[in-house]
């Protein structure tokens, strides 16, 4: 047996050992009703396993009951609706506005992430206002 084969036949050991100890934690964790060493554990690392998405078009609607947008592409027939949060940065001709400010009819770069089953916009860009 060559150093190389010893050595990599050790390497291939160690590696497994530490692969099956981290599984056997990983079990424990899961059935003592912990998070699984591998679930993100924060807002930031959750932000960074969901892909965000971007949509430009025009808002059509725009309800102050639920906080949501709907931003239409395509002659109004493809779009998305779009909740609204405190956390959500709106700009309005490259200023920071409310969402009082946003108007129908107007055009926007709306930023947003997947939570669950809804869309959650992090960023409204409106680049004009109708007049």
């Amino acid at each position: 047996m060559t150093r190389f084969t010893r050595m990599l036949g050790a390497a291939t050991l160690m590696i497994s050992t530490a692969m099956a100890a981290e599984f056997a934690l990983a079990q424990r964790a899961v059935a003592q009703g912990q998070l699984h060493p591998l679930q993100p554990t924060s807002p930031r690392l959750e932000r960074l396993v969901r892909a965000p998405g971007v949509i430009e078009g025009t808002l059509t609607r725009v309800d102050g009951r639920t906080e949501s947008v709907d931003v239409s592409i395509f002659l109004g027939l493809l779009g998305k609706t779009i909740e609204v949060n405190r956390d959500t940065l709106i700009q309005v001709n490259g200023r920071e506005a409310r969402f009082a400010d946003l108007q129908e009819g107007a055009k926007v770069k709306a930023f947003y992430e997947e939570r669950g089953a809804k869309l959650v916009a992090t960023r409204l860009e409106v680049s004009s206002a109708p007049g």
